[in-house]
């Protein structure tokens, strides 16, 4: 029998390694696997003042930069030169990460040579409209437009979340969409070690060890969990590290001395995402306040590391989260949160139970692989195009 074809796969993406998020985590690993299968896969991606010096597969493209906390490269429009010489090399399939900029490059080189283009939604874009405009309400529909038109001009979608494929039906779009959850390398979190971490943060002997992880920004919700524990950290005997930064940390901080909680509050700022494993592993609960989340990668981190979560209820937690025995899901509410992490804190045993059998459930479902989806993906829709020989018009 013949082994399949290894495919050449053209891959854009806005959020690629320097940049630290979920969507460039996500992204990466989903390249390194389908590599690891065999497949060539091209990265386009925006430029980045921090970028190695060449990275093979990986080719930046023009963007602005500005160099404020919080802002990532923005990508500008490809020029015609620039898709043309794209478009002279022999791929497969067209694959992007993003509907926007990029999206729109990936469309048009999927248009011209004939082939079938693949969408991935990892993001309730509607919920970062405030960053470009204050008009809410309408910035919020003409997203909703921009990303119902563009799946509908895919011939399929990739989103990582049951909840998102459901919103993305009242949107309207009607292409069909697959469900792949991020690949997410367990391995590191697994067997991570949180020996030390304490002392380098200077938290006292038995003091709780309260964690987040990621970009602090509005939409993350951190104002609502620094409100909600304020009650409890005044009491001592907790402290709330923050590890991440962003255009939202000022926020966070002035909210922090207003509560008069700042020496319960500490803030380390970013740090690459190979230190984060130890984090994970030191800490007594993780806190996942934000209702914006698709598929957040922090979450599972924070399981697999053996650490149970609490978060505010949403899709996301809800497709992730036992409630009582890897974490608990509460109402988005300050007071019912304070209360369910002082009840935890209550029960030490409990919580230790809690994260073996958090970690023992991600040791599960480490062995499921996007990649090897992805690639089920794009042969069903290289054979369907060539069976049906429809192109674009």
């Amino acid at each position: 029998m013949l082994a399949p074809k290894k495919l050449r796969i053209a891959m854009f993406t806005e959020a690629y390694p320097p940049i630290i998020s979920g969507v460039a985590v996500a992204t990466a690993t989903l390249v390194e696997g389908l590599r690891a299968l065999g497949h060539q896969v091209d990265v386009y991606a925006p430029w980045h003042p921090e970028e190695p010096a060449e990275e093979a597969g990986l080719e930046r493209l023009r963007a602005v930069f500005a160099p404020v906390p919080g802002w990532i490269p923005l990508s500008l429009p490809m020029t015609p030169i620039g898709l043309a010489r794209i478009g002279k090399l022999h791929y497969d399939i067209v694959h992007t990460q993003h509907p926007f900029t990029l999206g729109r490059a990936a469309r048009m080189l999927a248009r011209w040579r004939r082939l079938p283009l693949v969408g991935t939604i990892h993001t309730q874009y509607e919920q970062y409209v405030h960053y470009w405009t204050p008009w809410e309400d309408s910035g919020k529909r003409l997203v909703r437009h921009i990303v119902r038109e563009f799946c509908n001009d895919c011939d399929g979608v990739v989103t990582v979340a049951f909840g998102m494929e459901q919103l993305l039906r009242t949107y309207g779009v009607t292409t069909p969409i697959e469900v792949i959850p991020n690949d997410l390398d367990l391995r590191r979190y697994l067997s991570a070690d949180g020996a030390g971490v304490r002392e380098e943060l200077g938290l006292a002997p038995g003091e709780a060890f309260l964690l987040t992880v990621g970009r602090m920004a509005p939409e993350k919700n951190l104002v609502f969990l620094v409100n909600s524990l304020a009650p409890l950290l005044k009491q001592g005997g907790a402290r709330l590290v923050f590890v991440g930064d962003g255009v939202g940390r000022a926020e966070v901080e002035e909210r922090v001395a207003e509560l008069g909680i700042a020496k319960h509050v500490l803030f380390t700022g970013a740090r690459p995402h190979a230190q984060t494993p130890r984090y994970y592993a030191a800490a007594d609960l993780f806190f996942l306040p934000s209702i914006t989340e698709v598929n957040p990668l922090t979450l599972g981190e924070s399981l697999a590391a053996g650490t149970p979560v609490v978060a505010v209820d949403s899709f996301s937690a809800r497709e992730s989260i036992t409630p009582g025995e890897t974490g608990v899901i509460v109402p988005h509410d300050e007071k019912a949160f304070c209360d369910a992490v002082r009840n935890l804190l209550a029960q030490p045993e409990k919580l230790k139970q809690m994260g073996l059998r958090a970690r023992q459930n991600a040791h599960v479902s480490s062995e499921s692989t996007a990649a090897r989806r992805t690639d089920q993906l794009y042969r069903r829709l290289i054979a369907q195009r060539i069976s049906d020989n429809t192109f674009y018009a």
